[in-house]
Order: C-alpha cells, then structure tokens, then sequence
C-alpha cells in the first residue's frame, strides 16, 4: 500500500508539472543519455589502448598525472564560467573533447601519447559535463522532487550507458578500438543540441540569468571549509574514489593477464559495462528511489559501504579473476547509481554559488584528485610487498569502506548535516 502511494504521488507531481518544466525535463534527460552513452564508448576504448601502449605499472603514475590538470581544468572553469555563461563554457569543453577523441582515432595506433591524454582527459570530460548539468538541475529542483525525480534522471542517463556499452561489445573486433571513437562525434552534435534548449528553458541561456559570483578557485574552497554539509559530500567522494581506483587497479591486472590482445580486451570490457549499466539501471529507476522513500536519506548512507565492506571481505580470502570482476561490477553499479543519487541530492539545499564553484571542485578535482592519493597506495604495494601482488591490494578497499561507515556515522552526529539529510 504504501508503495502504491509513493508512486501514485509521484505521478501526480509530475502531471502537475507546467509544459516548460517538463520540456526542460526531457532535455535534461537527453544530455544524460548522451553524455553516459558517449562515456561508454570511450571509457572501454582508452582503458584498453592506454594498456596496450604502457601496460598497468604505468597506471597508477597516469592517475598521479591527473592532479596538475584537474587542478587547472577547475581554475579555469570557476575563472571564466560567470564571464562565459553556460553554454559557451559547454561548447569549449565539447569541442576540445571532440578534437582529442577525433585525432586518437586517427593517430592513436603510432602515437602513445595520444593514448595517455585520452586515458585522462575522459574521466575529467564526463565529470566537467556531469558537473554543468546537474548544476544546472539543481537550480531547478526542490528537495521534495528530488527523491523520486533524481533516480528517473539518472536512470535515463543508465539507458544511454547500455546503449554505448553495445557498440565496443560487438564492434571492437570488427572496426579496431581506435576507430570506435569516431562514433562518439554524432552523441556530441546531440548533446550540444539538447543541453541548448535544456538551458534555454531553464531560463540560463544568458549568463546574467545565472548569478554567480566570479571569484577564484580558493574561494570555493572556503565555501566547502564553511559548509559542513559540503564537507560531508567531500568526504564521501574521496572514499568511494580512492575504493574504487585500487579495485580498479586490481580488476584490470587480472583482466590484462586473462586478455593480453586489445581488441579482444575492448570487447570485454564492453560486455562487462552493458551488465553494470543494466545493472544500474535498474538501481537507479526503482531501487534507490525505494530506498531513499522507506529509508530516508540520512539512512540511505549506510548501504553503500556497508554492501561494498562485505565484497570486500570476500575478495580477501579468493582474489581471484572471477570475484574481481563481480567486486568490481558491484562498485561501479553502485557508484554510478545509488552512490550518485542521494549525493547528488545534497547539492539541493545548498548556495547557487556552493552548487558551481564548490561542486566543481569536490566532483571534477577532489573526484579525480582521489586517484593520485589511490596511486600512492598502489605503488607503494608494488614496493614493499610485490610478492603478495594483486592481491594485498584487496586491504586497501577493505579498510576504506570500514572508514568509510565510522565517518558517516560520526559526521551526522553534527548539526550541519542534520538538516540536508532530513528525510
């Protein structure tokens, strides 16, 4: 009964909805799809290239790469973002994305550093587009639409991710990795094309429809040392990152022994993201939704970890090939679903100015910033303990996730996270 009347309820609000809100709905949904449909695509194709090119003890020293640009991608955004507006902000950060995946598919094969910048370029691209849209979602958004609205966003946003997953699954072999970027080009013209009229109907189209203030990139970072709730969200992005990261790690030097030829590779880890993105799908158009709804958000936050503690337990006694992948298929449908959702809706009561500058720095630098600290870890393993490798790695995830409950429940003992988590 009680589900029967959360869903009715949500779909009285939504048939309550003016024709420009549900217009900018469906826009919002369409640059989803295209960014994780995009991502999909790219994120199986420069893993395997980048592999090929530097094999995996170079890995983690790419992560550590990752800092100086993060860190000047995010300057650079916060510096021209009020002068520049949305839009032609978006269309700078498109266009360079495209001329990099257009000239690895040309030149990748001959030239390694290609594959190196697209290793990490992608992850900041996807972050940085994420980034605007949601921002832009959460001006528009209001905590109680929130809880059901963000699963139904974010579950269009898995439906592109399948449909990317098809394409290195069936075609890696086929065309050549390289080649599969050069259909990434298309989903950029589409997104370009629906993030306009999604801005146009948020009414941020002009930049002086959109007030923020222009300050430099410690200004943000004064706005999160402010804001315990912001804080909070910093802490839990950093923790899932740094899990995340050295499971990655640890799945892909299985993975390379299991499949030392590109190609074949590429095919695998298409397949294997058409089943996460299903995965996730699922989680993100109905579990969370029923999660946040009997649970409530403040509680909502124990189940990640607490999920991920026990695979990670399991991956200490058999760190083999097989649990690797079902450790990392789990993390990865959880981060980019559950995870995602209710962190997402934390952004919603706060600031204009915390929900772009603040959330610029916590999603796109501390995001990928995490990567470097997970480096530090994975080289050290190589070399103190490189007789007990890959599976000493399996510690690292374990007593994160561990941390990772603690600090939840201590930070919400603090006032300024009681009232964003109010359910």
């Amino acid at each position: 009964m009680r589900l029967q009347k959360i869903l009715l309820q949500a779909k009285a609000e939504i048939l309550r909805y003016s024709k420009s809100e549900k217009l900018f709905l469906i826009f919002a949904m369409l640059c989803g799809f295209f960014i994780t449909a995009e991502y999909a695509i790219t994120k199986s194709t420069s893993n395997s290239i980048f592999i090929a090119h530097y094999g995996m003890k170079l890995y983690p020293y790419a992560w550590l790469a990752t800092v100086p640009l993060n860190l000047l991608i995010v300057t650079l955004y916060n510096r021209f973002l009020p002068r520049m507006g949305c839009y032609r902000m978006f269309l700078c950060t498109i266009a360079l994305t495209m001329g990099i995946n257009v000239l690895s598919g040309l030149y990748v094969a001959d030239n390694s550093f290609l594959s190196f910048l697209l290793y990490v370029w992608k992850d900041i691209y996807v972050l940085l587009m994420f980034q605007q849209l949601w921002s832009v979602i959460h001006t528009r958004t209001e905590m109680a639409k929130a809880k059901y609205l963000y699963g139904i966003l974010f579950g269009v946003g898995g439906l592109g991710a399948v449909f990317g997953s098809m394409v290195p699954s069936f075609l890696a072999v086929k065309m050549g990795s390289e080649h599969l970027l050069f259909m990434t080009v298309p989903l950029y013209m589409l997104f370009a094309i629906s993030y306009y009229f999604m801005l146009k109907k948020s009414g941020f189209l002009d930049s002086k429809d959109l007030k923020i203030a222009s300050h430099k990139t410690t200004q943000g970072l004064k706005l999160i040392r402010s804001s315990t709730a912001l804080k909070f969200i910093l802490f839990i992005v950093i923790f899932m990152q740094l899990s995340s990261t050295i499971m990655d790690y640890q799945f892909n030097t299985f993975l390379h022994q299991k499949f030392p030829i590109q190609d074949l590779r590429t095919q695998f880890y298409g397949r294997l993201w058409a089943v996460i993105n299903t995965c996730k799908l699922c989680l993100q158009f109905f579990a969370t939704f029923l999660l946040v709804q009997f649970l409530g958000l403040r509680n909502s936050h124990f189940v990640v970890p607490g999920v991920l503690l026990v695979n990670a337990t399991l991956s200490l006694f058999n760190p083999s090939f097989a649990l690797m992948t079902y450790c990392f298929g789990v993390i990865k449908t959880f981060d980019y679903s559950i995870f995602n959702i209710i962190k997402e809706m934390l952004y919603v009561p706060l600031k204009t100015d915390e929900k772009f500058k603040a959330k610029a720095i916590i999603d796109v630098f501390a995001y990928r910033s995490a990567k470097a600290l997970a480096s530090l870890f994975v080289i050290g393993m190589q070399i103190f303990y490189p007789l007990h490798l890959p599976y000493a790695f399996s510690w690292g995830p374990f007593s994160l996730f561990f941390l990772w409950i603690m600090m939840v429940a201590f930070l919400f003992k603090k006032e300024g996270v009681e009232k964003p988590l109010e359910a």
